[in-house]
């Protein structure tokens, strides 16, 4: 099973990260053979613009806050999250910040500079916390990563087999965790480089789109 980001590991920025037709018709292929998913911490009404044509097994969106597979959408937050998410957002408008709302995460894009701000919030809420993707934040509750759908997807399917997680920023150091076999874009940051067991040569979708074609004609043996 093969489980990949989607923003500069799948998509690449210079295209407004809109998934590229090649890459699109690979994963599509690979799937059609190997398990495929896209874990991701884009809500889905993005990733109906910026991904379509890709048809993957199935999706963990929202940084791991929910699974999507076979029409079944599967919520992984507790329902106690939603009460204090209000409380957060109060918060934030009284801080000035600015923040959308998915169904279960927050978005703070271009955080970086209210991250002091953002980090009392692990203090306040003990049922909260911040992840960072470069420089924009996702706040949600403690039990949501995408290292633990990936867990909840592989026991949903009772899978047995090897899992492989290719990512590129910090929020991919949880699916690097839950997965047998780590894998870095080659524009992935270097603290995600340095904990990968393979280094593709290539950046983004085109990285990923010739990986997926190596294992397909067996060069991979895992």
């Amino acid at each position: 099973m093969v489980l990949s980001d989607f923003d500069r590991t799948l998509s690449h920025e210079r295209d407004k990260f809109v998934i590229r037709d090649d890459v699109a018709r690979v994963v599509n292929e690979f799937s059609k053979i190997f398990p495929f998913f896209v874990v991701t911490g884009r809500e889905k009404k993005h990733l109906d613009i910026l991904a379509k044509g890709l048809n993957p097994t199935g999706w963990i969106i929202e940084n791991g806050g929910i699974i999507l597979l076979n029409d079944k959408k599967i919520i992984l937050a507790d329902k106690e999250w939603f009460s204090i998410r209000e409380e957060i957002l109060k918060i934030l408008s009284r801080e000035g910040i600015k923040y959308s709302v998915g169904e279960v995460i927050v978005y703070l894009d271009s955080a970086i500079d209210k991250k002091s701000v953002l980090d009392r919030l692990d203090e306040i809420y003990e049922l909260a916390k911040i992840e960072w993707n470069r420089n924009d934040a996702m706040i949600m509750p403690k039990n949501v990563s995408k290292g633990n759908a990936v867990r909840q997807l592989k026991t949903i399917l009772n899978f047995k087999g090897k899992t492989i997680g290719i990512g590129d920023s910090q929020n991919d150091i949880s699916l690097f965790e839950a997965v047998d076999i780590k894998v870095a874009v080659a524009n992935a940051l270097p603290e995600i480089k340095r904990i990968s067991d393979i280094i593709l040569d290539k950046e983004d979708g085109e990285g990923v789109k010739e990986f997926l074609k190596s294992i397909m004609e067996g060069k991979f043996n895992f």
